[in-house]
């Protein structure tokens, strides 16, 4: 605790811009200097798939804003495994995490799926989106310093009731899509409490996709409950010479068997994306 107040303190950094970020339900309050677009007609990309669902999209390079459904852009679910992306600055920031090639071994259980039931890498484990190894990340943090960085960074509503280690899907941690765009734009200016390395091994890791020069730097989000299943999308887009393109998109059903639903949430977001031009 007291070498993360330490690190708080001598990091020169700016207040995440969640307040600046217009409120999706009045796209008339984002303001003079910007434009935006409200592209309902897009909504079919959801109901073809039988989904609900809604985007964010944000153009930096041409500061402009796409939404669809822009009613439901403030409304908060847990992130589930989007939130892998702080987990991992904060492990490699607080150094329980050395590199992205740091093994945590695998405790034995059967988490359901055979790439997690064996020891793994941060790199390993973000991209094949395993819990455990965030859970134990976490709590080797600890959960009072883990609390006082989601309130520093102001994560959503930085709430870990209902347990520190699993809040992000299935305890009380709730984001908005907006406060998702806040975020992402924070992280790729490195306007947060991260040190040049984290921010450069976490950006490394987000890696997804890179197609004729479009890099993606992204995380996949499922939390299933009883009222069904919740699925996100986020991260941005980098062209050469261009600003990037961030994005949340969130998806949802009342139908836990839906049988496209992990592939849905990217290939939506994926669609809207060459719409806008800035996916090939």
């Amino acid at each position: 605790m007291d070498a993360l107040k330490s690190t708080l303190r001598r990091m020169p950094w700016r207040l995440m811009p969640f307040l600046l970020l217009p409120a999706c339900n009045d796209p008339s309050r984002i303001g003079s200097n910007e434009h935006h677009a409200v592209r309902d007609d897009l909504a079919h990309l959801y109901a073809d798939q039988q989904l609900s669902g809604s985007f964010i999209g944000y153009d930096a390079q041409n500061d402009h804003w796409l939404f669809i459904d822009s009613a439901r852009c403030d409304s908060a679910t847990l992130p589930a495994s989007t939130f892998k992306i702080l987990g991992t600055l904060i492990g490699l920031e607080s150094g329980v995490l050395p590199d992205s090639g740091h093994v945590i071994e695998w405790d034995g259980r059967d988490y359901g799926r055979p790439e997690a039931n064996r020891d793994l890498s941060l790199s390993q484990a973000y991209n094949t989106s395993v819990y455990w190894y965030y859970r134990e990340t976490v709590r080797r943090i600890g959960p009072a310093a883990f609390k006082q960085w989601l309130d520093t960074i102001g994560y959503g509503n930085a709430d870990t009731t209902g347990g520190y280690d699993q809040c992000w899907v299935r305890g009380g941690l709730r984001i908005t899509p907006r406060q998702q765009i806040a975020f992402l734009r924070a992280v790729q200016a490195q306007e947060l409490p991260f040190r040049a390395r984290t921010y450069a091994l976490t950006k490394a890791i987000m890696a997804r996709e890179d197609t004729l020069g479009h890099v993606m730097r992204a995380k996949t989000g499922w939390a299933m409950g009883d009222a069904g299943s919740i699925g996100w999308y986020v991260g941005w887009v980098e062209v050469p010479d261009r600003k990037p393109y961030f994005f949340a998109n969130r998806i949802s059903t009342s139908d836990t068997a839906h049988a496209t639903f992990a592939q849905a949430r990217v290939e939506i977001a994926r669609a809207v994306l060459r719409e806008e031009g800035v996916w090939p």
